[in-house]
């Protein structure tokens, strides 16, 4: 069993309880009100997350009290110790599976075009607000050909002109906003491929950006819609990525979103008792 993959576990685990808000000694009440034994303190769970020593026979427990399925944990242990060597993906890993080789916001080789300023951003800011307004008011259908002209036109801004770190990066937000926009359009008119592709790009961008509560948003919504439209894990793997993206620090409102998503992810799954965890999270 290596360090690294004892480590990697660890951190693993930690994503998992902070997820569901818990500290380490109340993930420990928690195994022990589970099992029924007392044998668990905050000092274990400090182990297993660092990696010292792997769960074995607590991984059942583990599973009800993280709301996981208890095969993810068992695959993730059996990887610690050696026993596999297909690392499983854990939320992080939702995400980076999701975007496509060919990134479409790679940057050309020579970018030949104008440089832009903040004003640029600016004005395209503008347009997203008039978007957002015009999705209050219009039938969803009747947007979508024009949110995702604009989608286009701002990654291929993105791409084809150059501009400073500040402005890439801001725009980057726009292009991640406007996919968020795009999407809630597409999916809304069931057109479901389209909106999957929107909050791809959107994710990609607010990573680049570094908009760690933008990319919860797009996950959030993504796995929202898988989970509505038959595919449940991949729907419950993001809607884990996005309270993990959102962080502990995340405001109240929107971390209970993301709650939120979690436990309606876990209701279509038909796991009822992971979702009332989720909720009461």
């Amino acid at each position: 069993m290596s360090d690294d993959r004892r480590a990697w576990f660890g951190a693993y685990l930690a994503r998992l309880r902070r997820a569901t808000d818990r500290s380490q000694r109340q993930l420990a009440e928690r195994l022990c009100a589970l099992s029924g034994l007392d044998s668990v303190t905050r000092h274990e769970i400090s182990r297993w997350e660092r990696g010292a020593r792997v769960p074995d026979a607590w991984l059942p427990a583990l599973a009800q009290a993280l709301g996981v399925a208890v095969g993810e944990l068992e695959r993730a242990a059996a990887y610690a110790r050696g026993e596999s060597d297909t690392a499983p993906g854990g939320p992080s890993a939702s995400l980076a599976e999701l975007l496509p080789p060919g990134d479409p916001l790679a940057p050309l080789g020579a970018r030949s075009g104008r440089r832009i300023a903040a004003g640029t951003v600016a004005r395209l800011a503008a347009r997203v607000h008039a978007l957002r307004l015009a999705d209050d008011v219009l039938a969803g259908g009747n947007l979508i050909g024009p949110a995702f002209r604009e989608l286009g036109a701002a990654v291929r801004l993105y791409r084809e002109t150059s501009h400073s770190e500040d402005v890439g990066r801001a725009l980057l937000v726009q292009i991640g906003e406007l996919a968020q926009i795009a999407g809630w359009i597409a999916s809304d008119a069931a057109h479901h491929e389209q909106a999957e592709r929107a909050y791809t790009i959107g994710i990609s961008a607010a990573r680049q950006a570094g908009d760690g509560p933008l990319v919860a948003h797009l996950a959030g919504s993504l796995g929202y819609q898988l989970s509505n439209t038959g595919r449940e894990r991949e729907g419950l793997g993001l809607a884990l990525a996005a309270v993990e993206e959102a962080g502990p620090d995340a405001p109240a409102e929107a971390r209970a979103l993301f709650l939120d998503r979690v436990a309606w992810a876990h209701t279509r799954a038909g796991e009822a008792q992971p979702a009332v965890r989720a909720l009461g999270a």
